[in-house]
């Protein structure tokens, strides 16, 4: 059994209507793989990004709406790399 630490930036793209910003969210997360595989429940994470600015440019921003919006885009970019290293089977491609 090993543990892996990675970082890595991850964007996040803020659809205003009128403008697109791109938020760089800074993400550290550490996880078990067991045999090549990795361990579902081993899985931990820390995001961090500048709410201030964030806040600061776009104010009517509910931040706790994008916390979760972030959150998910972390969610699936960390799913993204486990399955492009091999520790998850892509099963996108698989019949129904």
């Amino acid at each position: 059994m090993v543990w892996v630490l990675e970082k890595k930036i991850v964007h996040y793209v803020l659809d205003m209507g009128f403008e697109r910003v791109e938020i760089p969210v800074r993400v550290k997360f550490e996880f078990k793989v067991k045999e090549g595989v990795f361990v579902t429940d081993s899985l931990s994470k820390e995001t961090l990004y500048n709410r201030h600015a964030v806040q600061k440019h776009f104010p009517t921003v509910k931040l706790p709406l994008l916390d979760r919006e972030i959150e998910k885009t972390v969610e699936n970019k960390i799913m993204d790399y486990l399955k492009q290293c091999g520790f998850v089977p892509d099963t996108s491609n698989d019949p129904a």
